[in-house]
């Protein structure tokens, strides 16, 4: 298990995160899959809220990242606005409302999910991922 932060990935995820929701929870988890599917080489989860508290060592490290993924669960889109709030642009960006048609179900739904879904979320995070990756 890698317990430092010696390299930096190719590709930095910000998702919502939001377990509050179906789609929220969603997120979180298929970012979670995705970082073990394709190694921590290739991609990162960022912590939104330590970058959003100004933490020197998340603001930095978010300013060594090659790119930028951001993956919010519903149209609010409260990850990219939160992150354009402190000036991180992402470079590839994931709805899963409007670019998966999975629908936020609102409060209360954390578990309202079923694998298929996931495993949808997972794939179309990972082809994001992966085409970055492969731009360099």
């Amino acid at each position: 298990m890698k317990t430092s932060d010696s390299t930096t990935p190719t590709v930095g995820l910000f998702g919502c995160f939001s377990a509050a929701s179906n789609t929220g929870s969603l997120t979180a988890m298929a970012c979670l899959q995705v970082t073990k599917r394709l190694g921590s080489d290739v991609v990162g989860i960022c912590s939104l809220p330590a970058l959003l508290n100004h933490v020197p060592r998340q603001s930095s490290l978010v300013k060594r990242l090659p790119h930028v993924l951001v993956v919010d669960g519903c149209n609010r889109s409260c990850a990219r606005e939160l992150l354009a709030g402190v000036h991180v642009t992402a470079d590839a960006y994931l709805n899963l409302e409007a670019d998966l048609g999975i629908h936020k179900l609102g409060p209360f739904t954390s578990h309202e999910f079923d694998d298929e879904q996931l495993e949808a979320v997972t794939r179309a995070i990972a082809a994001a991922v992966e085409a970055l990756a492969a731009v360099g």
